[in-house]
This record gives structure tokens, sequence and C-alpha cells, in this order.
């Protein structure tokens, strides 16, 4: 548990700047929802409807639907940690600023139609836990970036698997945390 938390400690950097990727594209996202709506919404409708009955359409149970999310939030996972890892982390930073985009735009569109108290109801609950595995994933892809470039030291290669492989498994059950919350309570919020 000592070196979870030091590994955290360790890679907070990492960490807080997928986090500035995030939230400037969500702020993107927001500021084109606001002022572009009707167009995103057109964009978003057809790509979020396939998503969505692709995730759902076997769904008849909550345990189901679960599996479904769980299945689809784990092939970006591991899209994140796995092209994101060989590309330095640079295809998590694309994965990040897409899913923040999406989330700001959608968020200020659902705002817009109901009410900002619902669309908090409807994102908060699971996407607290999805966006933190995210963030901690995209870090775990760029450690080996910083492990070969960025430090003063000579890379210690096992050390930084290490790291790597810490983050990735806390980010793995944050994403199944985030699937259960969804799945059984934040689509209750949605009825």
């Amino acid at each position: 548990m000592k070196f979870v938390l030091q590994t955290f400690k360790t890679e907070k950097k990492l960490i807080f700047i997928s986090f500035l990727i995030f939230a400037l594209s969500c702020l993107l996202g927001i500021l084109t929802g606001i002022y572009f709506g009707d167009e995103i919404q057109k964009l978003l409708n057809q790509y979020l409807r396939k998503l969505f009955e692709s995730i759902i359409k076997d769904a008849k149970s909550s345990y189901l639907l679960f599996i479904g999310i769980l299945k689809n939030n784990m092939k970006v996972y591991f899209i994140i940690i796995t092209l994101g890892t060989l590309s330095f982390g640079l295809i998590s930073a694309l994965v990040l600023f897409t899913n923040g985009f999406i989330v700001g735009a959608i968020g200020a569109i659902s705002a817009k139609h109901v009410s900002i108290a619902k669309t908090l109801l409807l994102i908060l609950p699971h996407g607290i836990f999805e966006i933190a595995a995210f963030l901690i994933g995209s870090a775990a892809s760029a450690i080996f970036l910083e492990s070969a470039v960025l430090s003063k030291e000579k890379p210690d290669i096992k050390l930084s698997f290490k790291r790597f492989l810490v983050l990735a498994v806390c980010g793995a059950i944050l994403v199944v945390f985030a699937a259960f919350i969804e799945a059984f309570v934040t689509l209750r919020f949605a009825k």
C-alpha cells in the first residue's frame, strides 16, 4: 500500500497534466455546446445513439447493462493504456481531449434542455470515477516517456514498470466501479 501511495505522489504531475487536458477540452466543449448547440447536438446524437444502442441492445437487466457499459469503458481504457503507452501518452491525450469535449458539449446542451442540477446528476455519480480512471490511465501511459526523457537520472525501467502497473490497475478498478454506478445508480436519475 505504501508503494501505491508513493506512486500517486510521484506521478501527481502526470495526473495533473492529464486533468488539465481533460478540463480544458471540457471547457471547450461547454463553449461549443453553448454557441453551436444545435449543430453539435445533431453530430453527437448520431455518434452517441449508435454507441448507446450497441451497449444497451442486449441489456434486459441492470446487470447486463453494467456488463455492456463495462465492456465499452474498458475498451477505451485499454486504448489509453496500450496505445497511449506505445505513443508515450499522445493517444491518451487525444482520448482525454475527445472525452472532455464530448462531456462538456453534452453537459451544456443537456443543461439547456433540462436543468444544470439534473445534468450533473446524470454525469457526476459515475463520471467522477470514470474520469479519474481515464486520468490515471493517461498518466500511466506517459510514465515511460517521463522516465526516459524527463528524468535527470538514468531511467529505472523496472521501477517505471511497477509504477505503470500500479496506476493501470487502480484505473481499471475505477472503471469497474464507475460502470457499476452508471448501471445501478446514474440511470435511476435519468427516469
